[in-house]
């Protein structure tokens, strides 16, 4: 999103912020996942989610820190424009009102690290690591937005194609360009996901999860099962595959920020993120489980619900099949609109003239163009994961705590950790240094 600086009126309790971070979790990478950790082997492919989701857990810890560092930077020194809308920049005093402030702090006064303001990860780029670092962060984000909106175009021409059974070398770009026709023009518009949007995708997309367990099981159970000697255990090549397409599945941390800011007591913040990071964990496991041991690994499609078009209730199966045309077709002009007004920022063209609708379609013609010459979601799903989505996940939040932390120190002192109430559980540098050679090694896996 575009970088703004949104101050918090009211709240909703955690078990309503678990939902709506469980939601930006099961994304449309869960339905990659089955095909992707059968073919990577059942050991490695657990091992590789077990460890993504951790090293995801950690550094949206790190975010959270941030997020409440640059609340204190907005607090102390805020910076109106000529069009009266706020930044925030660092300046030299701000280090020594920060040091007033803990004084007060230590006595029962204000705490100015307390999160009432959303700063997006752009501003916390800008506070903490230069313009460079915040150019690098929208140019990223840019890529991931134009990856997510390619694999959603694919995947529901695919399904479309594959549902109706119709000839592919020419059904699979009529539902393309239907689809860019029908859904292209909402991309133009201003809007934001509300509350319903959110429970109705929820809904939908645990229905269609729960429903594919449930009916796999029911498959197991009446004897149709792969032998145990033919599940695959470890596949060295397909699991370096499976790395970015894992964090491609656990990634949320650019969005983090608003649901944060509504929760009533911020307190829960770090135990809400582990309880929903455990339960996709969990919930993922179960669905890969119940797919490797039903079918065969070269069975499983790449989008896990085309698997159940032949089902014999066809009530079930138009469900499950057209699934991701439903969920995805109402997600694509959010996440286009999200993209063009990222692109607005990063090239600073929000004064100019026409800039929304110019912007919307340097935002919507290079997915479509993807879309028409790759077809396949898990390669889109793998590239993705293992670049933007690796730099926006792990790389900038490390980043941002390593420098945030080095800032608060030399203008405050080790008393900054005293008056901090947001401290990620995990303060050594040596998670930091962590992060950073982990997402490395993702990275390097992929190219080598």
């Amino acid at each position: 999103m575009s970088p703004k600086v949104v101050e918090s009126t009211h709240g909703y309790s955690a078990k309503v912020a678990a939902i709506f971070l469980f939601n930006l979790l099961t994304g449309v990478g869960i339905l990659a996942l089955p095909a992707a950790v059968a073919k990577a082997g059942l050991v490695s492919g657990i091992l590789v989610l077990v460890t993504v989701a951790f090293m995801a857990f950690v550094s949206l810890t790190f975010v959270v820190e941030v997020l409440s560092t640059a609340n204190a930077w907005t607090m102390l020194h805020p910076k109106t424009n000529s069009k009266g809308s706020s930044q925030i920049y660092p300046c030299k005093n701000v280090g020594e009102k920060l040091a007033a402030k803990s004084k007060v702090t230590s006595n029962g006064g204000f705490n100015p690290f307390e999160i009432k303001e959303k700063v997006e990860m752009g501003h916390m780029a800008e506070l903490f690591l230069g313009s460079a670092g915040s150019t690098f962060f929208y140019a990223v984000l840019c890529l991931y937005l134009y990856g997510d909106l390619a694999i959603y175009a694919v995947s529901v021409a695919t399904t479309l194609t594959t549902t109706t059974g119709a000839d592919p070398d020419i059904s699979y770009y009529s539902f393309l360009l239907g689809f860019l026709m029908i859904i292209g023009p909402f991309c133009f518009f201003n809007f934001q996901k509300t509350t319903y949007l959110q429970m109705f995708t929820m809904i939908m997309r645990n229905t269609a999860i729960v429903l594919m367990v449930i009916l796999s099981a029911v498959d197991i159970a009446n004897g149709n099962r792969v032998p145990l000697d033919n599940i695959i255990l470890c596949d060295v090549p397909e699991t370096k595959e499976l790395l970015g397409m894992a964090v491609f599945s656990f990634m949320c941390h650019h969005s983090i920020a608003p649901i944060i800011l509504l929760l009533k007591d911020k307190k829960k913040s770090f135990a809400v993120i582990l309880f929903d990071y455990v339960i996709e964990l969990l919930y993922s496991s179960i669905l890969i489980l119940s797919a490797a041991i039903n079918r065969p690994a070269s069975e499983i499609n790449s989008l896990y619900t085309l698997n159940f078009g032949d089902y014999p209730i066809e009530m079930l199966a138009k469900f499950l099949s057209f699934y991701p045309v439903f969920t995805l077709s109402s997600n694509f002009p959010l996440v286009c609109i999200t993209l063009r007004n990222n692109l607005l920022t990063l090239f600073k063209a929000k004064q100019f003239g026409y800039s929304q609708q110019v912007f919307t379609l340097v935002a919507l013609i290079p997915p479509a163009a993807i879309a028409i010459f790759v077809h396949d979601i898990r390669k889109l799903v793998v590239l993705t994961g293992s670049f933007a989505g690796l730099a926006i996940m792990l790389v900038t939040p490390a980043l941002l705590v390593l420098y945030s932390r080095h800032q608060l120190q030399c203008i405050i002192g080790s008393h900054w950790r005293d008056m901090h109430p947001h401290l990620s559980p995990f303060q050594h540098s040596a998670w930091i240094y962590l992060v950073l050679i982990f997402s490395a090694f993702v990275l390097f896996s992929k190219i080598f």
